[in-house]
């Protein structure tokens, strides 16, 4: 088998990058699928073995701890045995614990599978991502990483609709036992076409294992108590033990990665002001990703009333014309630079999130529909060209711990976005219920009206006075609680707004051009 010369280093691009990137494709949107179509399914996973609510959250939450604990390896993993491999290796844990998932036998067994199912889907995105880098030169890798990003999108795309469809048609092990023969057909893909990886400078580095104990520490218990706050309370002794491990592990990371040379992540990246730019906007760009996800169908379910499919039908087609946006970002980008664009995006994102500061259950479809359009369009606009910059201002044989940064620094904060988020919307539904609770008083003469008229109604259907009386009283009841958690989405959207815009003020850090180093500040880089 050939050893591969990457055709970034003659600034030409062959059949065989375009190649690399349809199997890269092909595997990350199978691992972005399985982030969102697992979550439709948990009721039918939880009615199957008997389980509460708060231990099938561990099908979801193994999984993301598993994830963000093996990205940082990545890189490390790159320079040991290769992309070719590791992609490779990556695809068939994955599918190996895709399948274990589907033949689960009870909930632990399940969990311990989605965490196989986890190292190896938390390498395959970063792993995808720098080999599109190498094998693109700086000046076609923005086309290339719009493609690329198709398949990203296929997971909030599809996922909600397709997972709804298969558990309701064949059951909910087929979400799992589907990655089979697409992960057995990326596998003979790779295994033919992918070359063999050049020897790598640093291939006997040694491990960073106290770097990566710390790092565990601080992202673990940091994830959990995201993950777990509102339930078990912000001031728990659960939350605030996460808190001092974090703060702990966090510490010991940052002392250990500035005292040894072989380190797990290199923190010296973020000496390039424009890498840290691409980390800023990439972090505000999580929170609206993931917090709009996270809000819109849990809008739609509690509020309108549709079901899991329903709602992924009206999430559709924002993502699908995100999808549609990503690969001509790049066009754009060469036109108007990676700044215009990357402001345009946020502008975008933060209009949707304003358009829906007044939503309420009366909210027509298509006012829902709307804003998703604008928010597919700004986040497509924006993925683009953040990646493409990203990846060109570090020097080149850093582009497999960049991307490693990227993704992990989107999943820490798409957490932390949820989390607030999920804050945000609680405190305010009960703010708005004491408000309009207290508004209400028994003697004025809206309520009398309104209590009079429900009363009379459910008298005239067969009812006596007093079941009237507490019919007409839980309607209002249930009335002030609707009218309360609208007001709380409108907040958290309006809140949203205000966390995206603050974001636009790293965008300004990003370069007018896609700009690549020189080969004299990349050897000065790597000394």
């Amino acid at each position: 088998m050939s050893t591969a010369v990457p055709a970034a280093a003659s600034g030409k691009v062959d059949s065989y990058a375009w190649k690399v990137l349809g199997i890269v494709m092909l595997g990350t949107m199978m691992a972005a699928l399985d982030q969102s179509i697992v979550n439709v399914s948990l009721p039918a996973i939880m009615a199957d073995y008997g389980s509460s609510l708060d231990d099938i959250e561990w099908v979801v939450t193994g999984y993301m701890l598993a994830f963000a604990t093996l990205m940082p390896l990545t890189a490390w993993f790159r320079d040991r045995i290769g992309h070719r491999n590791l992609y490779l290796i990556s695809l068939v844990v994955f599918t190996v614990g895709s399948v274990l998932c589907g033949m689960a036998v009870n909930l632990p067994t399940l969990v311990f599978a989605r965490v196989i199912q986890a190292f190896g889907g938390g390498a395959i995105t970063p792993t995808g991502m720098a080999m599109i880098s190498e094998e693109f030169p700086p000046h076609e890798r923005a086309r290339a990483l719009g493609y690329w990003g198709m398949g990203v999108i296929a997971g909030p795309a599809f996922g909600p609709t397709l997972g709804g469809w298969l558990t309701s048609a064949f059951g909910w092990r087929s979400i799992f036992l589907v990655n089979l023969p697409v992960g057995i057909l990326g596998v003979l893909l790779g295994m033919k076409v992918l070359k063999v990886d050049k020897p790598h400078g640093q291939s006997h580095k040694l491990f960073d294992l106290w770097g990566f104990v710390f790092l565990s520490l601080f992202l673990i218990p940091f994830l959990l108590g995201l993950s777990k706050g509102e339930h078990e309370g912000w001031t728990s002794a659960y939350t605030i033990t996460c808190a001092i491990l974090s703060v702990i592990g966090l510490v010991g990371f940052l002392l250990v990665e500035s005292l040894i040379p072989y380190r797990i992540m290199d923190l010296g990246l973020f000496k390039y002001p424009v890498f840290s730019a691409c980390m800023g906007v990439t972090a505000v760009r999580s929170v609206a990703l993931y917090g709009g996800t996270f809000l819109l169908p849990l809008y739609l379910q509690q509020l309108r009333g549709l079901d899991e499919i329903d709602s992924g039908v009206v999430m559709l087609w924002g993502s699908l014309l995100l999808g549609a946006v990503m690969p001509l970002a790049s066009k754009l980008m060469d036109r108007f630079g990676p700044k215009v664009v990357t402001i345009a995006g946020l502008l975008g994102v933060a209009l949707f999130m304003f358009m829906l500061r007044n939503i309420d259950e009366n909210t027509s479809t298509w006012d829902v529909v709307l804003p998703t359009l604008v928010r597919g369009v700004g986040i497509g606009l924006m993925f683009t060209p953040v990646t493409a910059v990203a990846l060109n201002s570090v020097p080149k044989a850093s582009a497999g711990m960049a991307s490693s940064m990227l993704n992990l620094i989107q999943q820490v904060c798409g957490s932390v976005g949820i989390a607030v988020l999920a804050t945000v919307l609680s405190h305010r539904a009960k703010f708005h219920l004491s408000a309009y609770g207290a508004s209400i008083s028994s003697a004025s003469p809206a309520f009398r009206e309104s209590f009079g008229r429900l009363s009379g109604h459910a008298h005239e259907l067969g009812f006596t006075h007093s079941q009237s009386a507490r019919i007409a009283s839980t309607y209002i009841g249930r009335a002030v609680g609707t009218a309360a958690q609208s007001a709380a989405f409108g907040d958290c959207f309006l809140f949203g707004t205000v966390v995206v815009l603050l974001g636009i003020s790293a965008a300004f850090l990003l370069p007018n051009r896609v700009t690549k180093l020189t080969q004299e500040e990349q050897l000065a880089a790597m000394e």
